[in-house]
């Protein structure tokens, strides 16, 4: 497994369709580019059913804007909860909706500017068991399953994010 400190580095893995370890705001997360095969592959790391959703990283909400169709009143809530590093649940249709976080983390801001687009995340760790606490974890657990890390500090939140769903305005974690 290759380590970076480099952004730069990182984001073209990701570009690649790898799949890498990096920190977020409170806990070590592993993620890819949003395409489905390489999803796919992130679902069989993490022992992950196919059908449970990731979040979706993004730069800002206008990137948000651009890719999905978001209804008008729901942008000042997601702009006040992306400032409280909080997961958004944003009903898409009445059926169909997407887990989206706009992180305010340096690191972060600056991969999703190198990469250019959207990432899939998810907390480092294989399903049901505990997340990866630092980079020797991820090495152990994620050894030959994922191509790299991207080494730098997490933001200094101590926990997962929590995540509120805009259709019945609560927090479901």
């Amino acid at each position: 497994m290759i380590e970076t400190d480099k952004i730069s580095v990182a984001a073209s893995w990701i570009k690649e369709k790898k799949i890498i370890a990096y920190p977020t705001e409170g806990v070590w997360g592993i993620g890819c580019i949003n395409n489905e095969s390489v999803i796919s592959k992130l679902s069989l790391i993490k022992q992950r059913p196919k059908d449970k959703k990731y979040i979706l990283l993004f730069k800002s909400v206008d990137d948000l804007r651009k890719k999905f169709d978001v209804k008008k009143n729901y942008i000042k809530q997601i702009n006040d909860l992306s400032n409280i590093f909080t997961t958004i649940i944003v009903p898409l249709t009445e059926n169909n909706s997407i887990a989206v976080r706009i992180p305010k983390t340096e690191v972060l801001q600056d991969l999703l500017e190198e990469v250019g687009e959207e990432i899939i995340s998810t907390s480092a760790n294989i399903s049901s068991l505990s997340v990866c606490k630092n980079t020797e974890q991820i090495k152990t657990v994620f050894s030959k399953k994922i191509f790299g890390i991207l080494n730098l500090p997490l933001g200094g939140e101590n926990r997962s994010s929590r995540i509120y769903d805009l259709k019945t305005n609560t927090y479901v974690r």
